[in-house]
């Protein structure tokens, strides 16, 4: 008999379901949420949806407390954010009823919310972060080590390429939401910078749309670069994606670092990112010089990397083959999924990157 567990989650996504349903293979998995239900015939876990209340920065999500309390779930892995009340009572009220796995913890600027994590992350059964350097976060901070797992958080692409085998490589590539914090200014900017020093058959490509758009395209029409700088629109054919990553020879998000980077490198494509760029722990799998590059947080440093990368393809392709293959070890749904079988069976199968640069 399958060990029943509940995922108590905010507001489920189309690039976690492949996660859930490979977690359903081998458990009897129900998700609770409160979002648009995005369910279909093929998906083999259960899906409960219940409205959730905002009073200022907290939330309380109707639905929960009574589903642990009626029904004997084996495990309840809850996502870890504070600001959901009726998380924090659960795991407060019920971890003495059913073991409860938090998921997603991290250290903030907040001393006072570190110390509420700490706190709660003690009291549970086990804990499962993104990446490794935040579970070292908690070990130092007390938290004892055999309550700690790692699911690499990733975006799983399904059908991969091998990019960096593809004989043209023409395009430096966005893709991803058109909004301010990805910074896409400043990467017009240093690609226009730069025109006079790369072949005349590279062209800048933003897949994606988004609030910038306007303003973005008023910068290429001032610019006077229209030819050489393609919007596309948001692409949800995954061949016709695949066909600009083959063509690509970097990906470019100046100014955040999030699952794009997991596509990327899943693609077979180096991903380039300024070092300080907003992140929530993705940006880990780059590795500086190795499967991708962080440029400085200055234009001349962008223009540097862009330049270099569009002059030599060959090393476009190495950086590109050696994504890949991270991707392949630490990166795919299968091992982000392992990381929680992990935390239930109290096993270490998962393969985890425990380098912190």
């Amino acid at each position: 008999m399958k060990k029943k567990i509940l995922i108590g989650y905010n507001y489920i996504l189309h690039y976690r379901k492949p996660m859930f349903n490979l977690l359903s293979e081998k458990y009897d998995v129900t998700i609770l949420h409160s979002g648009k239900s995005i369910n279909n015939n093929t998906d083999k876990y259960k899906e409960l949806i219940f409205p959730v209340k905002k009073h200022g920065p907290f939330y309380l999500q109707q639905g929960l407390i009574k589903e642990i309390q009626v029904n004997d779930y084996d495990y309840v892995i809850l996502l870890f954010d504070v600001r959901w009340l009726n998380t924090i009572r659960s795991i407060l009220k019920y971890r003495k009823k059913v073991k409860i796995i938090l998921w997603g913890a991290w250290l903030t600027n907040s001393n006072l919310i570190n110390k509420i994590r700490l706190y709660l992350s003690k009291k549970v059964y086990a804990n499962v972060f993104y990446t490794h350097k935040s579970r070292l976060d908690f070990i130092n901070l007390g938290l004892d080590e055999t309550k700690t797992y790692v699911a690499n958080n990733t975006f799983d692409v399904g059908e991969r390429v091998k990019s960096f085998n593809n004989e043209v490589k023409d395009i430096i590539l966005f893709v991803g939401s058109l909004d301010s914090r990805k910074e896409n200014k400043v990467l017009i900017s240093a690609f226009n910078n730069i025109l006079d020093k790369i072949p005349e058959s590279i062209n800048l490509i933003f897949i994606g749309d988004g609030d910038e758009m306007i303003n973005l395209t008023n910068q290429v029409n001032t610019f006077q670069i229209a030819s050489r700088i393609k919007f596309v629109g948001r692409i949800e054919d995954s061949s016709e994606l695949k066909g600009y990553y083959k063509r690509s020879i970097v990906s470019v998000s100046y100014g955040q670092s999030g699952l794009s980077v997991l596509q990327s490198l899943g693609y077979g494509v180096s991903f380039l990112t300024k070092e300080n760029s907003i992140s929530g722990g993705e940006k880990n799998n780059i590795k500086h010089k190795f499967n991708s590059i962080f440029c400085e947080d200055n234009i001349t440093s962008l223009e540097y990397y862009l330049t270099e990368l569009c002059l030599d393809i060959k090393y476009s392709r190495e950086l590109g083959k050696n994504a890949f293959e991270y991707y392949t070890k630490y990166c795919t749904i299968e091992n982000m999924s392992q990381g929680f079988i992990d935390s239930i069976e109290r096993t270490s199968k998962t393969t985890i990157d425990k380098t912190l640069s």
